[in-house]
């Protein structure tokens, strides 16, 4: 079974969770705790986490897809409403 990142939204913006821990902090926009996540991942290399997920408005978990490195970062404010 692989291990996710899930970005949740939570009462006061959005947070990450990891083996159902939450994040210590909590971020103003969906990006912001996109990013703050993969940040924390990086730093983590236990190699733990191998999906990126985002939760639905049915409250289902959907797989995030990976984002090519030359793609248009606006896709994301597009894609994922807050």
């Amino acid at each position: 079974m692989g291990k996710y990142c899930d970005i949740v939204p939570h009462a006061t913006g959005w947070v990450y969770v990891i083996d159902g821990v939450q994040s210590a902090s909590y971020y103003h926009t969906y990006e912001l705790a996109m990013e703050a996540a993969k940040a924390h991942v990086a730093r983590d290399r236990s190699g733990r986490v191998e999906t990126f997920r985002r939760q639905a408005l049915n409250g289902e978990m959907l797989p995030i897809p990976p984002m090519p490195a030359n793609a248009d970062p606006s896709v994301l404010r597009r894609s994922f409403p807050a």
